[in-house]
């Protein structure tokens, strides 16, 4: 992830009041991840399943905090338990989730995504979960205020997808 992009998301996950955020490993997103491991602003909890994520993401709503995920396209297509349960089961856990939409188009680096880049979109309003594509990191933090201002308006997660070379 580029520098811009990385100071651009800090920024825009601070603006929008988060201080909890699980994330999953990821070369993409990488230095986003190192970053919030190392402000004092975020409780940061690394885990090693997407529905474990989603599922302390939730708790930690619950606990008073607000919430974000940050972690892969692919990981959020294996997060469809924990999301179906707190959307549809619990009525919905307001919480940013930060993905890196690899496979998206014009991403000559990320073939082996495709079917996520393709896919997740239509995923995502299959299951009423709003989003948004940034592909430019100057519209980053106002688009991640706005996603948490959705997600608090609706009580439901909101996604940020991220893409393009201008963040990569």
């Amino acid at each position: 992830m580029k520098a811009q992009a990385v100071d651009a998301a800090m920024t825009g996950l601070k603006d929008a009041g988060v201080n909890f955020v699980t994330s999953l490993p990821s070369k993409s997103i990488g230095d986003l991840i190192f970053a919030i491991s190392e402000d004092s602003d975020f409780i940061h909890v690394p885990v090693a399943n997407e529905n474990d994520a989603i599922s302390i993401c939730a708790g930690a709503w619950l606990g008073g905090k607000k919430s974000a995920f940050v972690g892969q396209n692919s990981g959020l297509v294996l997060a469809t338990y924990a999301l179906m349960d707190s959307i549809h089961f619990f009525g919905g856990f307001p919480m940013l989730l930060l993905v890196d939409h690899r496979g998206d188009f014009g991403d000559a680096g990320g073939s082996w995504f495709y079917g996520y880049g393709l896919l997740l979109p239509k995923f995502l309003e299959l299951m009423q979960i709003p989003y948004t594509i940034v592909r430019d990191p100057n519209k980053l933090t106002a688009e991640l205020v706005r996603g948490g201002k959705t997600a608090d308006a609706y009580g439901k997660p909101a996604v940020i997808l991220l893409s393009g070379e201008e963040i990569w």
